[in-house]
């Protein structure tokens, strides 16, 4: 299944690697998985260049240990330096090279939810970006080399390894270090410490400094949820806590829980987790 191959394409080094899969049904259907990988040395002499829908392959994601690696893609040229990346859709036209000896890891990959993170990622069409934790990437990529070089690659390993390598792209892309995350979590906190109050959007935004509506886009793109709902999930989990550790009545809880009114929070709470308040307890009571 893992095939190993050592590449010969022009402007690529003797001592480069690359890896073959053919995905099982269960892998295409199920998992994300890789049809090819590895790891190349290359010159100035590299470049691959591509037609719309003359690749089948879904993703080609490149890590950029040493050298440079240009991207034309959608009309506009994206240059990933050392510690930086590619990503992109290589069904669409596409052209990528060097200008120079560079070294870089790389797979394409498909399958699961790749889509949504690829789309999460590269938003704004930002299809080269510097992650965070290029060495943590670096060491997902060659964890994924050792999966592939195996006899019979590990199909279920190799998928999460890959899951992994897009949330490390997506968690360095989104960082809460920076100014955006920081407000993100400024407002996380003030619902929290405000759950049992009648708290409005703009009460939220306010305490970030952005409009509703800006801060709103902001939350989402950093939550993958509205404001609204993320505050509804943070009441629903505390009532779950009120009423697996106290004997307080529904009533109470819904209130110390922001809901005002015991049948709309039993309401929300059968659509958030299946069971109504008092279900919930039941379920979590030893007899």
């Amino acid at each position: 299944m893992g095939n190993q191959q050592f590449h010969r394409e022009k402007g690529v080094y003797g001592n480069s690697l690359m890896y073959f899969h053919t995905p099982s049904t269960a892998a295409l259907e199920q998992l994300f998985y890789y049809n090819y990988c590895g790891l190349f040395y290359c010159n100035s002499l590299y470049c691959i260049r591509r037609a719309d829908n003359e690749f089948y392959e879904p993703y080609l994601f490149i890590f950029v240990k040493e050298g440079c690696m240009y991207l034309d893609y959608k009309g506009r040229r994206y240059e990933a330096n050392k510690n930086e990346c590619l990503l992109f859709d290589c069904r669409l036209a596409h052209c990528y090279y060097a200008k120079r000896d560079t070294l870089f890891q790389f797979i394409h990959f498909g399958g699961n939810i790749s889509d949504y993170y690829v789309q999460r990622i590269c938003q704004n069409d930002q299809y080269a970006f510097t992650p965070s934790n290029p060495q943590d990437l670096s060491a997902a990529l060659s964890r994924l080399l050792v999966y592939t070089g195996e006899p019979v690659p590990q199909e279920h390993m190799i998928s999460a390894a890959i899951h992994q390598l897009l949330a490390l792209c997506l968690a360095g892309s989104e960082t809460h270090s920076s100014l955006n995350g920081q407000r993100v979590i400024k407002a996380v906190r003030y619902m929290t410490d405000h759950l049992a109050e009648p708290i409005s959007l703009e009460d939220i935004a306010g305490q970030t400094g952005l409009n509703p509506s800006y801060f709103s886009r902001l939350f989402r793109r950093y939550t993958d949820t509205s404001p609204y709902d993320y505050l509804t999930n943070l009441r629903i989990s505390h009532g779950k806590m009120l009423l697996i550790t106290t004997s307080e009545s529904v009533t109470s809880i819904s209130e110390a829980c922001g809901f005002g009114d015991p049948v709309q929070f039993t309401k929300i709470f059968k659509k958030k987790s299946g069971f109504t308040p008092l279900q919930f307890r039941r379920s979590h009571t030893s007899a």
